[in-house]
């Protein structure tokens, strides 16, 4: 079993949107996947086609068999779920209390799964330490501009802090998403991470397709919504990318 933490250093990059296709691409490939949504925000009950009234989900079942849905479009997800402030602040600080808590929550049904992709919220949490010191990898998602690029140094500072002697942490690859076809800003943006000597990056990037904002309006993955469009074809690649290194 792989754990994947997808983070990144800021909102509004399509963190989510990716997992979620991601997983749908890993089922395509009879893959079994667990999704975990560690954001607070709940966003991955939109994605996986979860009923909007059900408010179970981590913060209160943690990570069992009744925390576990079944998603229309063949994956399993943890869905964060819905909680009160109150809630979500002793949930914080049990998290706070016990570093290991998710680590050792995935490993007590790690015999159900192949992948296990981590959805995280941007910047310094505790939900990311939570991430980080569970995964075998990280995927920092980025977009081609100035504000993504400029926050790659701390982002980068926290895996290197949380990952420090782990001998099964295999690294952490940049991927850039939603990459403009078009605009010279964004493509010296792509060339800087491309030819950062000490990055390791995914080698594709998930272009800007207005087909992933359409397929969010109707609560599914772009990649059952409109497969053959660019992002979706993109998304296959880089799922290709993450079995292959895998096996490597």
């Amino acid at each position: 079993m792989q754990i994947i933490a997808l983070i990144s250093g800021k909102g509004g990059v399509g963190k989510s949107t990716l997992t979620a296709n991601i997983a749908m691409a890993l089922t395509q490939r009879e893959k079994r996947v667990l999704v975990i949504d560690l954001d607070p925000q709940n966003t991955q009950r939109h994605h996986l086609g979860m009923d909007p009234d059900e408010i179970a989900g981590l913060a209160r079942e943690g990570i069992t068999s009744h925390a576990i849905f079944d998603s229309p479009f063949g994956m399993q997800f943890i869905p964060f779920g819905r909680v009160q402030e109150g809630e979500l602040d002793e949930f914080a600080a049990e998290l706070k209390k016990h570093p290991t808590w998710l680590a050792d929550g995935i490993e007590s049904i790690s015999d159900k799964f192949d992948f296990v992709l981590l959805d995280t919220p941007p910047g310094p949490t505790v939900y990311l330490q939570q991430a980080i010191r569970a995964a075998h990898r990280a995927l920092v998602i980025v977009l081609s501009d100035a504000a993504s690029y400029a926050t790659l140094p701390k982002i980068t500072a926290l895996v290197e802090q949380y990952t420090e002697g782990r001998k099964d942490f295999l690294g952490m690859h940049r991927l850039i998403n939603q990459m403009p076809t078009r605009g010279r800003l964004g493509h010296q943006v792509r060339d800087a991470i491309f030819s950062n000597a000490d990055a390791q990056v995914v080698p594709v990037v998930i272009h800007k397709d207005e087909r992933v904002s359409q397929a969010l309006a109707f609560e599914r993955p772009v990649l059952e919504y409109y497969p053959g469009c660019k992002a979706s074809l993109d998304i296959q690649y880089v799922t290709d990318w993450i079995i292959e290194s895998e096996e490597q």
